[in-house]
């Protein structure tokens, strides 16, 4: 099984740190954060600056697998949304810079007050299909995670998807973000099927006084079931973990890995 990681969980470490890092813990890809206070890859980079990274990653044997903005689309102001849309223009011409072919992407989050699950997704879709059809031209794929209230309504999603329907727009798969929403991680893969590009690969646990992030196989999510669910329907994308644990983030994502790589031999991937 080939793993990767994104930055996430490195907030505080600059990116020359972060990669070395993912190296020595043996991963064999990185999901690049490209918004605060990451910055791990930034509009601002120059050539040069891409190029020393870019160096970087290939010495270390790094594949980066996505870079991952922060987009927001549940906009209903005109002008606003313009900017949005602009925005995610620009990190899928960074994308491309970094040689990358897929930018996880956020359609919404919070559902705002007196709008109807009609009208967001309209929003969305008004907002995303230009950037749809810009990322095609670039040969990107658009990988929208299962992030916040609106970002994790199954069926929304769909009708997104099917109201677009571009073979460039797909979904990230984050678990504990569907299960903490109260869908089955399994149920999201049985339904999208090809339409997942990527993953987060990330465990959450519950108890009485509440949920709090977890490494992998730690958490209350059943990832055999879930890593069965995705070798079931075929999955050919990238196997990414992110931690968002209380344990440092070296901790938590070796432990990540070492349960990951155990369960994925036990299951032949």
């Amino acid at each position: 099984m080939i793993l990767s990681a994104n930055t996430w969980c490195f907030k505080e470490m600059d990116r020359e740190t972060v990669f070395k890092t993912m190296a020595r813990l043996g991963l064999k890809g990185v999901e690049i954060i490209t918004h605060g206070p990451c910055y791990h890859a930034d509009t601002l980079d120059t050539a040069e600056m891409r190029e020393r990274t870019l160096e970087l990653l290939n010495r270390l044997g790094l594949e980066i697998v996505a870079l991952s903005p922060h987009t927001e689309f549940l906009i209903f102001d005109r002008e606003a949304r313009r900017q949005a849309v602009e925005h995610c223009m620009a990190q899928i011409d960074l994308t491309e810079l970094y040689g990358a072919k897929i930018a996880r992407i956020f359609s919404g989050g919070r559902i705002p007050e007196g709008k109807t699950r009609r009208e967001c997704i309209d929003a969305v879709v008004e907002a995303l299909k230009p950037c749809t059809e810009y990322a095609e031209k670039r040969g990107i794929k658009l990988a929208v995670e299962s992030h916040g209230k609106f970002g994790n309504d199954l069926e929304a999603m769909v009708t997104i998807l099917d109201e677009i329907n571009s073979p460039m727009l797909g979904v990230t798969l984050d678990t504990a973000n569907f299960r903490s929403n109260g869908v089955d991680p399994v149920e999201a893969i049985e339904v999208l099927k090809d339409r997942i590009f990527h993953t987060h690969l990330k465990d959450i646990l519950f108890t009485e006084s509440g949920r709090q992030g977890a490494a992998v196989g730690e958490g209350s999510l059943d990832f055999r079931a879930i890593l069965k669910k995705l070798k079931e329907i075929g999955y050919k994308g990238k196997y990414c973990i992110e931690y968002e644990g209380k344990e440092p983030p070296e901790t938590g994502l070796s432990k990540s890995i070492a349960y990951l790589n155990r369960l994925g031999d036990e299951l032949g991937l």
